[in-house]
Order: structure tokens, then sequence, then C-alpha cells
């Protein structure tokens, strides 16, 4: 064969090879499924647990507060960090399961936004990081070592709900002179709410007030009951504490709560906006984006051991004045001025 003869040949395989590698290219195209993402292979992934709602919902503020305070630092989802997100939908009984799987796939870090998280997280591992959010003391409940020197694989900040539940009740006498008896409202599946009982019953007492507990239990707690209780044993007012599965539900709570016309003190300002009295509490906002803090520092190569843990600074009021119109209860002025926000 001639030389020209090799030169159309050659032509002719090339322009075949790029036909096929274009039919390719649109056949992969094609048949990519919808809303594919570049590979991100590479990147660091943290571990989320979403205590409550589902995928499809918008995310709460506290976790917005998180990725915000990730952006704030340089770390985008998608971009350069990936967020592996689960979902318990209140059920505490599918944040070690979730836990487990984190481990499996060997994330960079994993945030333990509760103390189910928390204690799941350290029985399942001891070499990745945990980033915590503790509502109690994490030394007194063996999470770390000290708060100068945790001296394991978790570090993060600590709010110390327990440690202001007499705060709460003495916040419900200023907002109700003639109060004498109140009402808790708790899961008795959860460890924190069981502490919280015994916290608020302590309390109650030093208070010589008579307590009434209400309980009620997942997945589908009988909210109607337990309120219908409250109401039958003229119960003044109410105090909710919070965990997963009461957030899961604060949707339907609080329009019962007001339907009975019960005041409620609540320990987050998401369950005031969800319709419930008052709330005194740590802004978890604050705690969120100081665990992100601490999730870059981690990811950057500091030891959890050798991170510090923080204590929340900021506790905030907040106070529903439609919630109080709907029930009948006048705000005292000198409660109004200690609020931190005022829901109109």
């Amino acid at each position: 064969m001639t030389a020209l003869g090799y030169r159309l040949v050659d032509r002719k395989f090339m322009k075949l090879t790029n036909v096929y590698l274009l039919t390719l290219v649109l056949f992969l195209a094609l048949n990519m499924p919808s809303g594919a993402q570049q590979p991100t292979k590479g990147l660091p992934r943290v571990g989320v647990i979403f205590s409550f709602g589902t995928a499809a919902d918008t995310p709460s503020p506290i976790y917005q507060a998180y990725t915000q305070g990730l952006r704030d630092l340089g770390y985008i989802e998608g971009k350069n960090i990936i967020l592996e997100r689960r979902y318990a939908e209140g059920r505490l009984d599918r944040m070690a399961p979730f836990v487990q799987e984190f481990v499996q796939q060997k994330v960079d870090a994993i945030l333990g936004v509760n103390n189910v998280v928390i204690r799941a997280a350290k029985e399942a591992t001891k070499t990745i990081p945990i980033v915590m959010i503790s509502s109690v003391d994490p030394v007194a409940a063996g999470y770390v070592e000290t708060f100068a020197h945790p001296g394991g694989n978790i570090t993060g900040v600590a709010w110390l709900n327990r440690d202001i539940s007499a705060k709460r009740i003495e916040l419900l006498k200023e907002l109700l002179s003639k109060l004498s008896r109140i009402g808790i409202l708790w899961d008795v599946d959860g460890p924190g709410p069981a502490v919280a009982f015994k916290e608020y019953n302590a309390a109650a007492g030093a208070f010589k007030l008579e307590l009434r507990s209400l309980e009620i239990r997942g997945p589908t707690p009988d909210l109607a009951g337990a309120l219908q209780g409250a109401k039958n044993a003229n119960t003044d007012a109410v105090i909710v504490v919070g965990n997963p599965m009461m957030s899961q539900h604060m949707k339907t709570l609080f329009p019962l709560v007001t339907k009975h016309r019960i005041p409620s003190m609540t320990e987050e300002d998401r369950y005031v906006e969800a319709g419930g009295l008052i709330s005194y509490g740590a802004n978890l906002s604050d705690l969120y984006r100081r665990a992100a803090e601490y999730t870059v520092e981690i990811l950057k190569g500091a030891k959890p051991a050798d991170l510090s843990v923080k204590l929340a600074s900021k506790f905030d009021i907040v106070v529903n004045l439609k919630t109080a119109h709907q029930i009948g209860v006048v705000v005292p002025h000198h409660v109004l001025v200690q609020a931190d926000k005022v829901i109109k």
C-alpha cells in the first residue's frame, strides 16, 4: 500500500474513533442519574445526624448556623467538604445505627448533636474525631476527662441544660404570680428527659410547688391525653422537656397546649416559635457555629484531645406574646424587659 493509502486509512480510522467516542460520551450523559454531581472523592466528610425532620424539610436554623459557620471558615458543602446527612425523624433508636454507618464509611469527623449520638459515637470509635454539642456536663457523663484536656477523641461545646432547670421554674413564678402546681411533659424513653425530670422535681420542691409527671413515649406519643390530664389536675403551667422525639411533634403539641389554655415553659426557642409561651436556654445557633469552628480545626489537623471543651456563654429568654394573648396570660413588664426576643 502506498504512503497516500496509509494516510487515507489512518484518517478514516481516526474519524471512526472520534464518532465512537462522541457516541459514548452522549450515551453516558443521557444515562447519568438526574442531579448527579461531579465526583467528590478525596474531600473531607463529616457525619451529621438530624435529630428530627426529613430530607425534604428545610434545615432548622441551628443546622443552618453550623453550615454557615463552616462557610465562614472557607468550607462549602459540595465544594471542599461533604456532609453525610442522616435523618432520625425523632427516633432515638435510629441514631446508633447511623453512627455505625459513619464509622464504617470512615468519615473524618462526627457531629454529636445530642447525648444519644455522643454516647453511641464514643462506644463505636476511639479514632474518629467527635465534635459534641452536649446538654449535660461532659465530664460527669464520661465523654471527656476534663474540660481543659478532653484526653480522647471527643471535644466541643456544652450547655449544661440541666443546671438551669431551677431558673426556668423561677422565671415561671415571675410570669405567673399564683403558680402552685406544674406539670413536666417528658419522654420516658429518653435518657436526657429522665435526668431532667429529677432536676425539675428537686427544683419544684425547693420552690414549694406541687409537681405532676406528664409521661409520654414515642414514636407516636399521646400528647392529647397527657395535656387533658394536666387540665383535669388543674395544672397551672407545663414545662416541656426537649428531646428529638418532642421536637418531631412540636407542631402538634403546642396547638393542643393553646387549646387547653395552659402556659408553657420550654427549653429551646424553637418551641416558642412553634407556639410555646416562654423559653429559657442556651443560644443553640451560637453553639452550632462554635461546633463548626471545632470541625474546621480538626479537619486541619488538630487533635480533639488538645482542644478544650467550651461552655455556653449566651442564654436567651424568648416570649411569644401571640400565644400569651390566645391563652389569656398577661406577661408582666419585668419579664418582658428581660426577654432577648419577643414574638408578636
